[in-house]
């Protein structure tokens, strides 16, 4: 409580918490059934539809629409005539706008002007003194490419100088796409002061997987005439999220937090502790493994901890691994010469199975599986190196079109499908990559890769059914 009285601003706190209270005590003491009236009030159109009506064989057509405070996932069709024409202007003039592929390069600071009296934004909006300086200070620093921080007391407009900044770095010809990472409680009002105070096409990426999915499908990129999403071009000016959302969404792929973020631990683990497991689970896996020599050099060299913290390089014995290993009865077995003994190096006490390991059935699982879970890191690994490489790198947001894979022509009876072509393979092959083995429903609801434009978006219980369920095989580890 002292604290608290120290703060100046504690009264006037108080005074709005017991205002706010009332109110809403008022509002549960009404009799009538409380009702948000925005789930009938469209927000935004997302997609067209053209068909015919079986009755008089007359054009009919379709808007897909997220409404007013409701998720992208509860998203619905809808009559043209049932849809606010305004709401259809607006979703045109997004649709027509040309696909922006090139960057404009930002302007030099010799070029910086002071706005010596405010503009006149959207809906005859304009600055007020104060925040014009703030805005000139920020201009100042963008084109001379420093970093700054905007400090001010709440309620004097932060928001609206961050948005007027954009508006004018927009009209210095960058026009983005800009990110804006904010507090999950104010993202929805930095979605309506964009929208007051702009033209600027702003959305906001959070939600359920389904809801960050349709984003992807249905607000991300522009699409060509054939509806095919075309990689860099961006329909968004702005993209408003949390840092939670970057963290989830955008993760490094094959890292420890991609397993955390699909595993079902019973108690809380940190990324340290999943690569202990994982590099626990390979060396079982080593001392049991009966195959290929090169494999287990590999694996060891991989599981081996980089000396004096330095990063590992590239695998000395990654070289040969092209080459398939001999399986089934007709392989030929090749003799034990490894150059190590798994028992005498010293940093194996630290990753001991035999202490880490403790349920039985689970070693006796992982004894019989383990030549799948090594040939399924040996393969990710050369995924990564030989087939996905320099893209490996930039992981987020590229497109299967953007994999330069060279693809053998095949045999018409060894396709899957009719429809199945080197952009299929391409998206298997990056969507392995990106998902893991056998993730055969969270790739196809990929909008990255080629299989929703194919075959259609698969069911949203389908998806996390994979994504919380194993096929009875340890997941391998991705240490890259």
């Amino acid at each position: 409580m002292e604290q608290l009285e120290k703060d100046k601003r504690i009264h006037q706190k108080i005074k709005r918490f017991k205002t706010k209270h009332a109110q809403m005590r008022h509002l549960f003491q009404e009799d009538e059934e409380s009702f948000n009236p925005d789930y009938v009030e469209v927000d935004r159109i997302l997609d067209v539809s053209h068909s015919v009506d079986k009755d008089n064989g007359e054009p009919v057509i379709y808007y897909l629409v997220k409404w007013c405070s409701l998720p992208y996932e509860d998203a619905t069709w809808e009559l043209k005539e049932d849809v606010d024409e305004g709401k259809v202007e607006e979703f045109g003039k997004i649709q027509n706008r040309q696909p922006r592929l090139k960057r404009s390069a930002r302007p030099p600071a010799s070029s910086w002007k002071k706005l010596e009296e405010t503009r006149e934004y959207k809906n005859g909006n304009t600055l007020r003194e104060y925040q014009l300086e703030g805005v000139n200070w920020l201009l100042f620093n963008w084109y001379n490419r420093q970093n700054c921080i905007l400090a001010d007391e709440m309620g004097l407009g932060k928001t609206i100088q961050s948005i007027t900044l954009l508006s004018e770095v927009y009209a210095a010809g960058v026009q983005g796409p800009f990110l804006v990472i904010a507090p999950l409680s104010t993202i929805t009002n930095w979605e309506r002061e964009f929208s007051t105070w702009t033209d600027m096409n702003a959305i906001v990426y959070h939600g359920s997987l389904a809801s960050r999915q349709m984003i992807q499908q249905y607000e991300m990129y522009c699409k060509d005439d054939k509806g095919h999403l075309i990689p860099g071009a961006y329909k968004f000016d702005a993209l408003i999220t949390t840092f939670e959302m970057v963290l989830s969404d955008c993760p490094e792929w094959g890292r420890w937090r991609d397993i955390l973020a699909h595993a079902r631990c019973k108690r809380r683990l940190s990324e340290r502790d999943v690569e202990t497991i994982c590099r626990v689970i390979l060396v079982f896996c080593l001392m049991h493994y009966r195959g290929d020599e090169n494999i287990k050099s590999f694996i060891w060299e991989l599981i081996t901890p980089p000396e004096n913290g330095r990063e590992p390089q590239t695998l000395l014995n990654h070289s040969g691994l092209s080459i398939p290993v001999p399986r089934g009865r007709k392989g030929k077995r090749v003799k034990a010469q490894s150059t190590f003994d798994v028992q005498k190096v010293e940093w194996i006490r630290k990753y001991n199975p035999d202490t880490l390991l403790l349920d039985d059935s689970y070693r006796k699982h992982l004894k019989h599986q383990c030549n799948k879970v090594l040939l399924r890191v040996r393969m990710l690994y050369y995924l990564k190196q030989e087939v996905i490489g320099e893209h490996a790198e930039s992981r987020v947001g590229w497109f299967f079109r953007d994999v330069d894979i060279w693809m053998p022509e095949m045999e018409q009876q060894e396709v899957p499908a009719a429809w199945w072509d080197s952009d299929a393979d391409r998206s298997l092959l990056a969507g392995v990559f990106k998902h893991g083995y056998e993730m055969y429903t969270t790739m196809r609801a990929d909008p990255c890769l080629c299989f929703v434009e194919r075959v259609g978006r698969p069911d949203d219980k389908a998806i996390d059914a994979e994504q919380h369920t194993g096929d009875g095989v340890p997941p391998p580890p991705r240490p890259w």
